[in-house]
């Protein structure tokens, strides 16, 4: 059947579009010679895996796969403004990014080509693999015992986490990890890396799999469907079992009168913040992180403040939402 084409295509129709009928694919798309950099990149290593690439609803490497599922949206410009347009951002959409990104699952693609999962002394330095993965964590920003390679300090979140985010790091190019991590525990880490992946140099894997799982191909979503349900899972993670009545008695809830609550926050971002945090007692980062989740809901729910109070009972606000957001645990990063 024909594929959908999006150069000459409407955006009601892309909507429409059931992922397998959209012309698509990662050959295509702007990020294709970035499997080249990755292969080169392990080539320079003397490792000779090379994943395969599918396209599919999210980033991952399924288990005892050699491949890394990569997102549709990415694959074509009017995809990624659609999901930035009905999302806010999409994940992986600048080089840089994308890299960082394929380095780590390339991380799990070793754990399956050569079963590293299950040596002692990897067990000893990140943990056991079989840890059941949480549904959220609280990331120690200031920790020296992990890498610090994709967003939100993801290494801390589960074992073969750690392993991808350090072998992420490792393999990526002038990354100066020695000088970087010296005097950091995380430094061991990194040895024991660097040393597992010389005793594998010209080593064949024990395994090779390149089934594609949850491709596009066999999915009847469409784009509009998808993006629905992506923003439906995000809204819930932000706003579940979430009452806003603490914040109610300082604005004009559904109401479009008075000042949008986002420009306000905005425009007394650092001062709301550093006084929020000496009155609290708590880190500049984790009050950035409760401004954060306060525009979101500004953002999801349309709140105004109203032009006759102006800021003057902003920090209130704040200093409630503060308590609310650690007493409900929203500090943690979902899973």
């Amino acid at each position: 059947m024909k594929k959908l084409n999006l150069e000459n295509s409407n955006q009601r129709d892309i909507l429409g579009a059931q992922l397998w009928e959209l012309d698509i694919s990662f050959d295509k798309s702007i990020f294709s010679n970035c499997l080249d950099q990755l292969n080169q990149e392990l080539e320079n290593k003397n490792l000779l895996v090379r994943p395969k690439v599918w396209l599919s609803d999210d980033w991952f490497c399924p288990d005892s796969i050699s491949g890394i599922a990569i997102p549709f949206t990415l694959m074509h410009p009017r995809l990624i403004a659609l999901e930035r347009q009905y999302i806010g951002h999409v994940e992986g959409e600048t080089r840089d990014w994308f890299m960082k990104l394929m380095r780590h699952e390339c991380g799990h693609v070793m754990d399956n080509a050569y079963f590293l999962k299950d040596e002692q002394r990897r067990k000893s330095i990140f943990g056991d693999h079989d840890k059941r993965y949480p549904n959220s964590y609280i990331p120690k920003v200031f920790s020296k015992n992990y890498v610090y390679h994709l967003e939100d300090h993801y290494a801390q979140a589960h074992p073969e986490e750690d392993f991808a985010e350090t072998f992420a790091t490792w393999l990526t190019p002038r990354s100066n990890w020695r000088n970087i991590y010296e005097n950091w525990p995380a430094l061991t880490k990194l040895k024991y890396v660097d040393s597992q992946m010389k005793s594998l140099r010209g080593k064949k894997p024990n395994v090779v799999c390149y089934k594609e799982v949850d491709s596009i191909e066999e999915s009847t979503l469409t784009v509009a469907e998808y993006l629905q349900l992506k923003k439906k899972r995000l809204r819930k993670q932000s706003l579940t079992r979430r009452s806003l009545k603490h914040i109610e008695s300082y604005l004009n809830d559904n109401s479009t009168t008075g000042t949008d609550l986002r420009v306000v926050l905005k425009n007394n971002r650092q001062k709301l913040i550093r006084n929020i945090a000496l009155k609290t007692n708590t880190y500049q980062y984790k009050i950035d992180s409760v401004v954060k989740d306060l525009e979101n809901i500004t953002s999801v729910k349309k709140l105004y403040i109203p032009n006759e109070r102006g800021t003057q009972n902003l920090e209130k606000l704040l200093l409630s939402h503060t308590k609310k957001f650690f007493t409900e645990g929203r500090d943690r990063i979902i899973m």
